[in-house]
């Protein structure tokens, strides 16, 4: 719900809302706190896969459907998610983070909201506040491995609001959020990332804090004290602020400022902050956020492109599955190195490629994937990222964090000219075949369709005239001609002009002598 129907929406993600159901942690510090009892169970390797993994739908028989269909199908590997050791490893990072930062946030306990208070107002002062179990960190990589798709698929293991009634035979009445993700600004300013977050919280809670903390000439200093307010009143287990480069943007001071009060957040009420960006935002990160690495073992988590080891084997082994050419290849050796030599690892990138790959084989009528539809493949679609896979190839990390982030491989232009040319060879068919189907008498009949090949001068008789000659009856459908045609290797066209359907202009020009 949206409290304000002037502003779009900015709520990057939204999760589940379910009512509270509690169960007995196994945990002993956890124990006795609604806000973790609260929580689904934690879990092991084996859960955390089955949960995460999403394979499309896939049947083999569609490997026979018309190539335009295919076409559709191979947008099927968007959505594939295979679930690889560095999933597990975030996964149980936020999986501790979120319960450790809400050990010491129990409104079961007296004196919470006291306490709560005595938070607010000391961030931003120099006066103590009660100590914080919290912690944060920063997720930097390269722009296409996977952080955000991956960052979301985890918190959606968790409700993103759980509603509160009763708890343990008492009326309790609380609205906790457990995750929020937000956008940083695209000017990394920290006005802009104070208005998404009371919309963003109006728009899960039908609350009115914009209204009420954000609207008119509101400064930065009157809002920052009321996102610690809200945070602490529904006890936000974490926040995640993605395209945290954006603060490279910032005017000067800002990055430093915004970052500061990430970290008075985390110290003093007691929110977990995440911060996720490219590796263009590592310098600004290491020096303004290194302070919250409290010694829980969470740390920076520097997200590399996949190594061609296991477990890229196991990724291409998963991707490889979603062929949607007549004849799918087996995936060998030639073609791993292949995938790994034009992407570097990067999933997006892979995953991409073997799309483009499989559009090439389908228009050119390989229908198979090889090694060279592979390079072509990303030598069209990884034009605008050369620098950083230059850059990768040669481990210079200085030029990562200098170079543009890569922008993201858009398939509907190659999707479009892979159509037009699937329909150049089809219309020709589809009016063919409208002519010759049964009509009514007295129907409009469609023309004869006449091919002109161009011809050089010498060929035509100085003096003609143009004659309409009669096309003789054809024997057989022309979808039969057709499908014959591909048998012997021959084009929609020249099967067509090799049953007289069609001809040569040059034919209909008779010499007349003068």
């Amino acid at each position: 719900m949206n409290s304000n129907p002037h502003i779009p929406s900015l709520l990057v993600s939204r999760g589940r809302i379910e009512q509270a159901n509690y169960q007995d942690s196994e945990i002993p510090n956890y124990q006795g706190n609604p806000l973790i009892e609260a929580l689904p169970p934690i879990l092991n390797q084996d859960e955390t896969a089955a949960r995460l993994a999403h394979f499309p739908e896939y049947d083999e028989g569609h490997r026979s459907m018309p190539a335009h269909l295919r076409l559709h199908l191979i947008q099927n590997a968007l959505q594939f998610f295979v679930p690889l050791p560095v999933h597990f490893d975030l996964e149980q990072r936020f999986s501790r983070m979120i319960r450790v930062g809400y050990q010491a946030r129990n409104p079961a306990l007296q004196g919470f909201w006291s306490d709560v208070s005595a938070r607010v107002q000391a961030l931003g002062t120099t006066q103590s506040s009660p100590r914080s179990t919290a912690t944060g960190f920063t997720i930097v990589g390269i722009s296409g491995v996977g952080k955000t798709t991956s960052i979301e698929a985890i918190l959606s293991l968790y409700p993103q609001v759980i509603i509160h009634n009763r708890y343990r035979e008492r009326d309790f009445s609380f609205t906790q959020i457990v995750w929020l993700k937000l956008d940083c600004p695209f000017d990394g300013s920290i006005k802009g990332l104070c208005l998404n977050f009371f919309q963003a919280v109006d728009d899960l809670l039908g609350t009115r804090y914009y209204n009420n903390y954000a609207s008119g000439r509101r400064t930065i200093d009157e809002m920052l004290p009321r996102i610690a307010n809200v945070a602490s009143l529904h006890s936000i287990g974490v926040l995640v602020i993605d395209e945290i480069q954006h603060l490279s943007q910032a005017k000067s001071g800002g990055s430093s400022r915004m970052l500061n009060f990430f970290v008075q957040l985390i110290n003093t009420i007691g929110l977990p902050v995440v911060l996720v960006g490219t590796y263009k935002a590592m310098s600004v990160l290491c020096g303004e956020f290194r302070q919250t690495r409290r010694g829980t073992g969470q740390g920076d988590f520097v997200w590399d492109r996949m190594k061609q080891d296991g477990t890229w084997n196991w990724f291409l082994e998963c991707l490889w599955e979603y062929q949607y050419v007549r004849q799918p290849s087996t995936l060998n050796q030639t073609l791993r190195d292949a995938l790994y030599d034009v992407t570097q690892g990067i999933t997006d990138f892979a995953v991409k490629v073997h799309m483009l790959a499989q559009i090439r084989a389908i228009v050119d009528k390989e229908e198979t994937i090889t090694e060279q539809n592979i390079r072509l493949a990303a030598e069209e679609g990884l034009r605008m990222a050369n620098p950083i896979l230059t850059a990768l190839k040669n481990s210079d990390i200085r030029l990562l964090s200098s170079v543009e982030d890569v922008h993201p491989i858009s398939l509907d232009s190659f999707l479009e000219e892979a159509q037009g040319k699937l329909n150049k060879a089809e219309q020709l068919q589809a009016l063919a075949r409208a002519r010759t189907s049964a009509t009514p008498r007295g129907a409009l009949q469609l023309p004869v369709i006449e091919a002109v090949e161009p011809e050089s001068s010498s060929s035509i008789p100085s003096k003609t005239r143009r004659k309409r000659r009669k096309v003789a009856p054809l024997e057989g459908s022309l979808p039969d001609i057709v499908a014959s045609g591909e048998k012997q290797q021959l084009t929609a066209y020249d099967a067509l002009k090799q049953s007289r359907l069609i001809r040569s202009a040059n034919e209909y020009l008779l010499e007349e002598v003068s």
